[in-house]
């Protein structure tokens, strides 16, 4: 007879969305323990990888289940005792952890050592919880021997018999909300690419949200007169700008999902994004997808022609006299509800 699980170590680096929807998940059905390994800098770090080892030389038998968010440096040792022990293993993968982006220094497979890491927790696994299918398949390839599952991210959206959609028609302008403190993730969000667009476009009105430009790098000089950005905002008001918004776009070089996307498309925001991860799964065939390579979109030797279809996409984005909004909504509640990620984990662990 299989053992009841009652005790879960749930392993992570720093707080986020993603961490506390499943630490609020898993708490609803075990005894949580958390286990933080701060990586805020290398001497930290070394720090809590130390912390982290004798934690578990002390504790690892107290425990029916380990669960741990990304595979890095601080997923190694996790996986390793859980194996060792006979525990069950369960880590998400969120894309970071197996991306190589040398021109960025994006990605844990840049650094040999820390994608060596990833690479081995993914293979100490009981198995690799992947937010999209795209991040399945690179998963499949580097660790062949683990189960490599799909359980999409989700969130919690408003009541839809409270949360109407404004009248189709009311809508104008161009939205990207992108968390973007530093010159790595400028590139990686696509930002310089919608900035890009903004200029292409001066008779229409651009709205970024989420963005430091001073962190990120972006000069005063260089935004366009048409594009406004409010760097930081409470998350209940981004269903303002959801609302105002005719098109979302997202411009990524890498996105294992973006969450952002399907909240725009729940609130009525026709998609605009590149192919890259699991953008088109979110969006499912609705908006439009720019094929752009994962380098850049606006590479200098295509530029004239990226740019018109990019302003060609959202010509016709807006231009759209359907209302798709009801078909949106019913395919992000359909997939990408925290009730149905809870389902899907608690089912996952449940059978081991």
């Amino acid at each position: 007879m299989e053992k009841e699980i009652k005790r879960v170590l749930f392993v992570y680096t720093r707080d986020s969305t993603f961490i506390r929807g499943d630490i609020d998940i898993l708490s609803r059905h075990y005894e949580v323990k958390r286990l933080v390994t701060d990586n805020r800098n290398q001497a930290i770090q070394l720090f809590a990888l130390f912390r982290q080892l004798f934690y578990l030389i002390f504790n690892i038998r107290n425990f029916d289940i380990v669960y741990i968010w990304f595979a890095d440096y601080h997923s190694w040792l996790p996986s390793l005792f859980a194996k060792i022990t006979g525990k069950r293993c369960y880590l998400v993968i969120g894309g970071y952890d197996i991306c190589r982006v040398k021109k960025y220094k994006y990605g844990s497979f840049v650094n040999p050592i820390r994608g060596w890491m990833a690479r081995n927790s993914m293979r100490s696994s009981t198995a690799n919880l992947c937010v999209s299918n795209h991040i399945r398949r690179v998963v499949r390839s580097l660790a062949p021997d683990t189960p490599a599952l799909l359980v999409y991210n989700g969130m919690s959206f408003p009541d839809t018999s409270k949360t109407k959609l404004p009248p189709e028609g009311s809508r104008g302008g161009v939205l990207c909300v992108a968390i973007s403190q530093t010159r790595q993730s400028f590139f990686i969000k696509g930002i310089d690419r919608f900035l890009e667009l903004a200029r292409a476009m001066p008779a229409q009105k651009f709205t970024l949200i989420g963005t430091d430009p001073e962190r990120a790098g972006i000069k005063p000089a260089d935004i366009p007169k048409n594009l406004t950005i409010i760097p930081v905002i409470e998350h209940s008001r981004l269903t303002e700008y959801y609302h105002k918004s005719k098109v979302y776009c997202q411009l990524s070089r890498r996105e294992s999902f973006s969450l952002s996307l399907a909240e725009a498309m729940f609130h009525g925001c026709m998609p605009l994004t590149t192919k890259a991860g699991g953008m088109p799964e979110v969006s499912g065939g609705l908006g439009e997808i720019i094929y752009a390579s994962d380098s850049d979109i606006f590479r200098r030797e295509e530029k004239e022609s990226s740019v018109h279809e990019a302003i060609n996409a959202i010509a016709r984005l807006a231009a759209e006299s359907e209302d798709y909004a009801p078909a949106m909504r019913e395919r992000v509640m359909a997939l990408f509800t925290i009730e149905k990620r809870e389902r899907e984990l608690i089912s996952i662990i449940s059978r081991g």
